[in-house]
C-alpha cells in the first residue's frame, strides 16, 4: 500500500504536464517507411537531442517526459531527406498528430579515385631491415652481388665474397629463409639473377637453429633473399656468350642457373664455362684470397709448405686471370617430413691457368744494394671435387639432432719455367693433393622457453702430400722435394644457453685432441740432413663462459676461457713437452643511441699456440730460389686487442657512417731471419719474447645529396705496424710499416639520359728500418663508368680504368677502356649484351711492392683485347 502511494505521488504530476506526439511517416507514393528515427529537440538548440523514439512500419507515438516551450520534431531515415516540424508554446495534456512525407534521396555516382603512393625503398620490423630491390638496382646489374654493393649499411668484399652488415660478417645468406649455401653464400650472390629477387632482408639476432631463437646470444647477423612471388616450381636463366680476342682465339662465357622451389623442396644449381677470367665459384686458384668458409675452418686444416704460383693484383682478376674454367655446383634441401630434412651440396672445378710473371727486386741489406730477378711462366691445372651432406631430425618437439659431413679432394698440377737473374734456367713440376674430411654431430635440447643444452662432437682430417721436381737446365741436376702434412682433430663440447630477464648467457665445457705429423725428404744430397719427421700433439680441457646483460640502452658482454693445455713435439733430434693453464678474459659493451646508431667497445686477451707449419727444422725447398726452415717452440703467444666503434645507418636521411679504431699487441712471436744472396734466399723462422703491435683506424661513410641527385661514399683506412726481423745475420732490427688507403665513390641519379659512377683510390705505403731508412710507394687508381639510357630498353656503358702504380713515376701509367651495349626489352625474358674489354690492348701490367729492405717490381701478362656478344634468357 505504501509503495503504491509513493508511485502515485511521484509520477502523477508528470502525467498531468506531458504532451503526446503521434503520427505517420510515408514516402511520396504514400507507402509507409519501415523504420525512421524521431528526434525531439528544442528549437533554440537544434544541435542537441533531448528525447528520442522511433517509427516502425510508418507509425510512431511518444509521451514527452518534460514540458518544453518550443518543440522541434526531426525525422531521419536512411536513403531519405530529413524533415522537421516545429510546435510553438505546446499546451499541457495536448495531443499533437503529425504526418510526415519524406523525399527519396537522389543517388550520385562517384568516380573511382586511385591514390598512388610510391613504395618505400626500405622497411623496418623488429630485428629485420628489408630493402626493396627495385629502388636500389641499376639497369646494368645482373647478379645479386651487384645490387648488394649498392645497399646502404652492407659491404661486399668482391675478392673473398665476404659480406658485412653493421660492420659484422654475416653468418650466411638464406634463400626464402632456408640456409641453402652455408658459409659459401657467394654461390648465391654471384650466380642468382637479380630479376628473380624482390627483396633483401638484413636480420639481427640471427639463429639458424629454431630451438635457440630468443635464447642464443644475439650477435649474429644474416641476409635473406626473398624471391619474387610466383617464382615457384622451376625457374632460372641461361647465359651464352661468344667472342674473339686480339689473337683471333675463340672466347666463351656461358652459364646456366636453375632454381627449384616447392613446399618440401628447394634447390639451386649452376654450371659455368669461361675463358675470360671470370670466377663464379667461391674458391680462388688465381689469387691468394681465402673464402669465408676457408677462413672459419683454418684451425681444422693443415698447410701447404710448397705453395703454387699465386698473384696478388690491384686491377681485378677479369683483366689478369688467363683461365679455362669449368665450374658446376648443385645445392638442395629436401624436407622428407615435418621432422626430417636433408641438405646436399656438390662442387666440381676444372681450370687451366696461365701466368707469366717478371719479378725484379732491389734489395738494400747492410749498406749493400743488389738486384735479383725471376721470370716465371706457369701453367696451373687444379681439379676439385666436393660433397656435403647435412641431416636434421627433430627427435621431439623440443629436441633436434644434426649430422653434417663434408669431403673434398683437390689435385693441382703446376708446371713452371723460370729464368733466374737472366742467366740460370729451371723447370719445375709440382703436384699437390688436398684431402679433407669434416664431420659434426650436434644435439640440441630445449629445456624450457629460456634455456637449452647442446652436446657436440667434431672430427676433421686433412692430408696434403706434395711432390716438387726441380730441373736445373744449366746442369744435369734434378732435385726432388717431397712434403706431406697430416692433421687429425677431435673435439667434444657441452653447452648450456639461457635467456632470463634480458640476460643471455652461455657456458661450455669440452676437450680437444689434435695430432699433426710432417714428413719431408730432399734427395739431392743423401749425405746431408735433408728430411723431417716431427709429430706434434695438442690436448686441452677447457671451460668457456659468456654473458650479455641488457640494461636500458646498454649491453654489457663479459666472457672468459680457462684452458688446460698440453703440447708435445717429437722429432728426430729432441722431444719437448709443455703444459700450461691459460686464462683468456674479454669485456665488451654497447650503447644503443637509438634504433639507427650505437657505440661499441671491446677488450680481450687471447693466448694461442703457434701454427703447426713451424714444427719442422730442416730446410724445405720451395722453388728454385727459396728454402724455408724453422726453430720450433712450444711457447704461448699472448695477444691484447682493444677496439672502439661507432655505427649509424639512417636510411630515412639516406646517411651511413661507421668509424672504428683498434689496437693489437702481440707479446712473443715468430720472427724471420732472411739470408739473401743474388741466387738464393734462405728463411728461418724462430721465436723471441719480443712484441709487435698494430694500430688501425677505419672510416666508412655514405650520403645521398638530394640537391645533387648523387650519392657520395668515402672509405678510409690508416694502419701503423711495428715489427722486428733479422737480415743476413744483422742485429734484431726494429721496423715500422705505415699505410693509408682512401677511396671516394660518387654515383649520380640524375633525371636525365646520362649518369655516371666514379671511384678514386689513393694508396700510400711506407716501410722504415732503423738501419736502412725508408722505402715508400704511392699508388693512384680511378675508375669511371658513364651510363647512357637510350630508351627504357637500351643502355650503353663506357668504363675507363686509370692506374698509376708508382706515383713517383707518372710515366708508368695505364689506361683501360671497356664498353657494353645492353638491350633489355621491358616485360621480356631475354636480354642482349655487346661487350668490349681492354680496347687499348694493354698486354702487361706492372705494380710495386715494398718491404723494410726491398722494393719489388712485379710485371705480369693480361687478357688481351676482345669483343663479346652475350645472350641471356630467363626461364
Amino acid at each position: 500500500m505504501k509503495k503504491s502511494l509513493f508511485y502515485f505521488v511521484v509520477f502523477f504530476p508528470l502525467l498531468t504536464i506531458a504532451q503526446t506526439i503521434k503520427g505517420s511517416v510515408k514516402d511520396n507514393d504514400g507507402n509507409s517507411i519501415p523504420f525512421a528515427n524521431i528526434l525531439i529537440k528544442e528549437n533554440n538548440n537544434p544541435s542537441s537531442i533531448v528525447e528520442f523514439t522511433s517509427a516502425r512500419n510508418g507509425e510512431f507515438s511518444t509521451v514527452l517526459k518534460k514540458k518544453y516551450q518550443t518543440i522541434l520534431v526531426e525525422i531521419t531515415s536512411q536513403e531519405y531527406y530529413n524533415e522537421t516540424f516545429i510546435i510553438n508554446n505546446p499546451k499541457t495534456e495536448e495531443k499533437y498528430e503529425i504526418d510526415f512525407v519524406l523525399q527519396k534521396q537522389k543517388l550520385t555516382e562517384l568516380k573511382e579515385v586511385i591514390v598512388i603512393s610510391e613504395k618505400k625503398p626500405y622497411s623496418i620490423k623488429q630485428d629485420t631491415l628489408t630493402y626493396n630491390i627495385d629502388k636500389y638496382k641499376d639497369p646494368t646489374d645482373k647478379k645479386v652481388q651487384d645490387v648488394l654493393k649498392r645497399l646502404p649499411g652492407i659491404e661486399v668484399n668482391e675478392k673473398s665474397g665476404e659480406i658485412k652488415y653493421k660492420g659484422k660478417s654475416v653468418e650466411t645468406v638464406t634463400l626464402d629463409g632456408d640456409n641453402l649455401f652455408g658459409y659459401n653464400y657467394s654461390l648465391g650472390t654471384k650466380n642468382i639473377n637479380i630479376d628473380m629477387l624482390e627483396q633483401v632482408q638484413a636480420i639481427d639476432n640471427y639463429s639458424e637453429n629454431p630451438l635457440l631463437k630468443g635464447i642464443e646470444g644475439g650477435e649474429k647477423v644474416s641476409l635473406n633473399l626473398k624471391l619474387k612471388k610466383g617464382k615457384t616450381d622451376y625457374s632460372g636463366n641461361i647465359d651464352f656468350g661468344l667472342g674473339v680476342n686480339e689473337e683471333l682465339k675463340i672466347l666463351n662465357n656461358s652459364n646456366a642457373n636453375i632454381l627449384g622451389v616447392s613446399k618440401n623442396y628447394k634447390s639451386f644449381g649452376t654450371v659455368n664455362y669461361n675463358n675470360i677470367g671470370v670466377n663464379h665459384s667461391p674458391f680462388d686458384y688465381f689469387s691468394s684470397n681465402k673464402s669465408v668458409e676457408q677462413q672459419k675452418e683454418s684451425e681444422l686444416s693443415t698447410h701447404k709448405i710448397i705453395s703454387e704460383t699465386l698473384f696478388n693484383n690491384i686491377i681485378g682478376d677479369e683483366r689478369a686471370n688467363i683461365n679455362n674454367m669449368l665450374f658446376s655446383n648443385y645445392n638442395s634441401i629436401f624436407k622428407i617430413n615435418k621432422r626430417l630434412s636433408i641438405k646436399t651440396n656438390l662442387y666440381y672445378i676444372n681450370d687451366n691457368l696461365k701466368l707469366n710473371q717478371l719479378n725484379s727486386t732491389e734489395n738494400k741489406i747492410q749498406n749493400e744494394t743488389f738486384i735479383t730477378s725471376d721470370n716465371f711462366y706457369t701453367i696451373k691445372n687444379p681439379h676439385f671435387y666436393r660433397g656435403d651432406v647435412e641431416l636434421k631430425y627433430n627427435t621431439s618437439k623440443n629436441s633436434l639432432l644434426e649430422y653434417k659431413t663434408k669431403f673434398s679432394y683437390e689435385n693441382i698440377k703446376s708446371n713452371t719455367s723460370a729464368t733466374e737473374n737472366e742467366i740460370n734456367s729451371f723447370k719445375s713440376n709440382l703436384k699437390s693433393e688436398n684431402i679433407f674430411l669434416k664431420q659434426k654431430i650436434l644435439y640440441t635440447y630445449k629445456l624450457n622457453n629460456t634455456q637449452a643444452v647442446q652436446a657436440q662432437l667434431n672430427h676433421a682430417y686433412n692430408n696434403i702430400p706434395q711432390n716438387l721436381t726441380l730441373n736445373n737446365q744449366n746442369s744435369p741436376t734434378i732435385e726432388k722435394q717431397n712434403s706431406n702434412f697430416k692433421k687429425t682433430f677431435f673435439d667434444a663440447i657441452i653447452n648450456l644457453l639461457g635467456n632470463k630477464s634480458k640476460h643471455k648467457y652461455s657456458f661450455s665445457t669440452g676437450a680437444t685432441y689434435e695430432k699433426t705429423t710432417y714428413n719431408s725428404l730432399n734427395d739431392l744430397d743423401p749425405t746431408s740432413i735433408s728430411f723431417n719427421n716431427p709429430n706434434y700433439f695438442k690436448k686441452s680441457v677447457y671451460v668457456l663462459g659468456s654473458t650479455n646483460y641488457t640494461l636500458k640502452n646498454w649491453s654489457i658482454m663479459p666472457a672468459f676461457s680457462i684452458k688446460y693445455l698440453n703440447q708435445e713435439l717429437n722429432d728426430i733430434q729432441n722431444q719437448n713437452d709443455k703444459s700450461d693453464i691459460l686464462f683468456e678474459p674479454s669485456f665488451g659493451a654497447r650503447y644503443k643511441i637509438n634504433n639507427k646508431s650505437f657505440i661499441a667497445t671491446k677488450a680481450s686477451l687471447t693466448q694461442t699456440v703457434f701454427s703447426d707449419e713451424f714444427i719442422f727444422t730442416n730446410p724445405i725447398m720451395i722453388n728454385n730460389r727459396i728454402k724455408i726452415s724453422n726453430t720450433p717452440t712450444l711457447e704461448i703467444q699472448k695477444t691484447e686487442t682493444y677496439s672502439l666503434n661507432y655505427y649509424n645507418n639512417n636510411l630515412y636521411k639516406q646517411f651511413f657512417i661507421s668509424v672504428g679504431v683498434s689496437y693489437q699487441k702481440n707479446n712473443g712471436n715468430y720472427f724471420s731471419n732472411f739470408a739473401i744472396t743474388e741466387n738464393e734466399t734462405i728463411l728461418n723462422n724462430f721465436y723471441l719474447k719480443e712484441k709487435n703491435d698494430n694500430l688501425n683506424l677505419t672510416l666508412s661513410t655514405e650520403k645521398f645529396v638530394s640537391k645533387l641527385s648523387s650519392t657520395f661514399k668515402l672509405t678510409s683506412t690508416i694502419t701503423k705496424s711495428n715489427y722486428k726481423n733479422i737480415i743476413n745475420t744483422s742485429d734484431l732490427r726494429n721496423n715500422t710499416s705505415n699505410s693509408i688507403s682512401n677511396e671516394l665513390d660518387i654515383k649520380t641519379a640524375f633525371n636525365t639520359k646520362i649518369n655516371f659512377e666514379n671511384q678514386s683510390t689513393y694508396l700510400y705505403s711506407s716501410n722504415k728500418s732503423e738501419s736502412i731508412g725508408t722505402i715508400n710507394n704511392k699508388m693512384f687508381t680511378n675508375t669511371i663508368k658513364l651510363k647512357y639510357k637510350h630508351s627504357s630498353s637500351i643502355f650503353s656503358v663506357i668504363t675507363g680504368d686509370y692506374f698509376i702504380p708508382n706515383a713517383n713515376n707518372k710515366n708508368n701509367d695505364y689506361l683501360f677502356l671497356d664498353f657494353s651495349f645492353i638491350y633489355k626489352p621491358k616485360g621480356k625474358k631475354y636480354e642482349f649484351n655487346l661487350i668490349g674489354k681492354n680496347l687499348l690492348n694493354n698486354i702487361i701490367f706492372l705494380q710495386i711492392q715494398t718491404s723494410d729492405f726491398s722494393k719489388s717490381t712485379l710485371q705480369n701478362n693480361l687478357i688481351s683485347r676482345y669483343v663479346f656478344i652475350n645472350f641471356t634468357y630467363n626461364l
